[in-house]
């Protein structure tokens, strides 16, 4: 019993409530009159729905983020029965309440994704139905609400799969041109944009032309699944793309076909399973038409399918997933049968570090010596105040890794040792450092590299 109590504690602390937010309302009302449940979260492992949004829509996208302590979730563009819209939303998490047309984005945006940079503070959205937004990249910024257009895309498609490598390059992956049906265009391109120069390249070419396609990022290692081809073709192959992050270039290797069979325009997000990190794939539409409530996780460490999610709470397709950490995933909106949702609803995964989560790489050899050297993104990232740094060597060597503030004041050397070739990675605790921006580096004989992370407390 004792173990119990403690266990429900520690996960309340450390993954639930926000990291950040003790005093959260747990009765909250939303401004639609909708009680939501008693906390925006499940402890059985269910999905709860939240607060309703204002408007029902299909083909939006998401994002997370917290704002001076306070949690919102972000809803951008998407279509109504009529238009597609420039509309975006934003819910307070801490007491339900909306805020409809908080902002207005440059263009109509459906059927884009929102991608989360620089700790929260700005978000990108790429691609769009309309003719104005197909291939347009769009940079919002948080703080002070407004909107920037970008470059764009070498190909201009919408419907892509979008994840994020680092901080600097972002992944797009196939897509199409905003059509449906047997004469829609899809692509197999792969564009990696550069947040820092403002420039799109190309990478490997995906083996398939796929569109409106499901799939998440771990470390360096894709995973995708499902899609339109070209001619209107649902399809059940997935894919494993292994990211080179000198170069950027992606091998790709195809992998067990998803477990419903042919489908497309599902969400999907990288969470933690009980020991396990994989990506979440939930709804979307089988066979091409029929919507789901069915969810599906593809385990990393496994290398394979792994049942036992819950079902979510509506059947829908054409909706984007979007997250806290690894610990909690949100979908918002989506087509149901014959209509579109308003729903909102949330799902929290067990965070239990196991094996598996100190794996370096997920290429299913982690034994293996690495090719080259490498710095990996610190995990989770936002954290508190514990974080993960796992770095690759090609051969044993003296490796110094440091920590610094926005000033270059070095604050922490967590490592200063010698180390045997292979895969590694080292604890950092934050507990006594302030919230903010800190950049870690490591220094071999010669190699080094910088990466940045953001504490939250």
């Amino acid at each position: 019993m004792r173990f119990f109590v403690t266990l429900i504690t520690l996960m309340l602390s450390f993954n639930l409530v926000w990291g950040q937010n003790p005093d959260f309302d747990e009765n909250f009302t939303s401004g639609n009159g909708y009680t939501p449940a008693p906390l925006p979260y499940d402890l059985s492992g269910n999905w709860s729905v939240l607060s309703n949004s204002p408007n029902s829509i299909s083909r939006s996208c998401c994002a997370f983020l917290e704002i001076e302590g306070v949690p919102y979730l972000y809803q951008f563009g998407g279509g109504n029965s009529t238009n597609d819209l420039k509309r975006v939303a934003r819910l307070n998490l801490s007491n339900g309440t909306w805020q409809n047309n908080y902002s207005t984005m440059p263009f109509q945006i459906s059927s884009g994704t929102a991608i989360s940079i620089n700790g929260g503070t700005q978000i990108l959205v790429f691609g769009g139905n309309s003719a104005n937004s197909l291939g347009k990249t769009l940079l919002y910024n948080v703080i002070i609400n407004t909107w920037q257009t970008r470059a764009d895309m070498l190909t201009k498609i919408t419907d892509a799969l979008v994840v994020k490598h680092s901080e600097t390059n972002i992944i797009i992956i196939g897509g199409g041109d905003g059509y449906f049906g047997a004469n829609a265009l899809k692509t197999n391109k792969v564009q990696i944009y550069n947040t820092a120069s403002n420039t799109y390249s190309y990478s490997n070419d995906f083996p398939i032309e796929n569109a409106m396609l499901g799939g998440g990022l771990y470390r360096d290692t894709i995973i995708t699944a499902g899609g339109y081809t070209t001619g209107g073709i649902s399809v059940a192959s997935c894919y494993k793309g292994v990211i080179n992050p000198v170069n950027m270039s992606i091998t790709w290797t195809q992998i067990s076909n998803y477990p419903a069979g042919p489908i497309t325009r599902m969400a999907s997000y990288v969470a933690v399973k009980g020991t396990g990190v994989g990506v979440m794939f939930t709804g979307g539409a089988v066979g091409g038409s029929l919507p789901t409530a069915a969810t599906h996780f593809w385990n990393f460490c496994t290398q394979s399918w792994q049942p036992g999610l819950p079902d979510n709470t509506q059947a829908r397709s054409n909706y984007k997933a979007c997250g806290k950490g690894y610990d909690m995933v949100f979908t918002a909106g989506g087509y149901t049968t014959n209509t579109n949702s308003n729903r909102i609803e949330s799902l929290t995964f067990s965070h239990i570090e196991g094996p598996c989560m100190n794996m370096v790489g997920v290429n299913g050899n982690n034994n293996s010596i690495p090719e080259i050297f490498a710095l990996e993104q610190n995990y989770p990232n936002p954290f508190n105040p514990q974080t993960t740094i796992g770095f690759s060597l090609p051969k044993g060597t003296q490796v110094k890794i440091v920590v610094s503030d926005v000033s270059g004041k070095q604050v922490r050397e967590p490592v200063n040792s010698y180390y045997a070739a292979g895969n590694h990675s080292v604890s950092f605790n934050a507990a006594e450092l302030a919230s903010g921006i800190y950049f870690y580096t490591i220094s071999t004989g010669e190699f080094t590299q910088t990466r940045k992370m953001l504490l939250i407390k």
